[in-house]
């Protein structure tokens, strides 16, 4: 039996042309909400409703997620441009050169 990890509540989608985040929230019946700068807005059938200051403080876990999401992006990209890049850090290498450097 495999499990998954992913989060069952928040599931990213692709960004809008845009270039705005969205996230897909909730597990039975899902709601789009959209991040344009720091409004946040609910896909509806109508277009795009900002999410209310009465909302934001009723359902905090909206923003958290898009924050969560944000921190995962920037850490995913860091990583991608650090293994791409054949430099190693100043003090990792420094440490391994003057051999004090020891892995457990």
């Amino acid at each position: 039996m495999t499990t998954s990890t992913q989060n069952s509540f928040s599931k990213r989608l692709d960004d809008d042309a845009q270039g705005n985040t969205r996230l897909s929230l909730g597990t039975k019946y899902p709601v789009v909400y959209v991040a344009k700068g720091k409004d946040i807005f609910k896909e509806t059938a109508n277009g795009l409703v900002k999410v209310t200051l009465e909302e934001q403080v009723a359902k905090p876990w909206i923003r958290e997620n898009f924050e969560r999401e944000r921190a995962f992006q920037q850490r995913k990209t860091m990583a991608i441009r650090l293994q791409k890049s054949l430099t190693r850090s100043y003090p990792k290498s420094f440490k391994r050169a003057k051999g004090s450097l020891f892995w457990a």
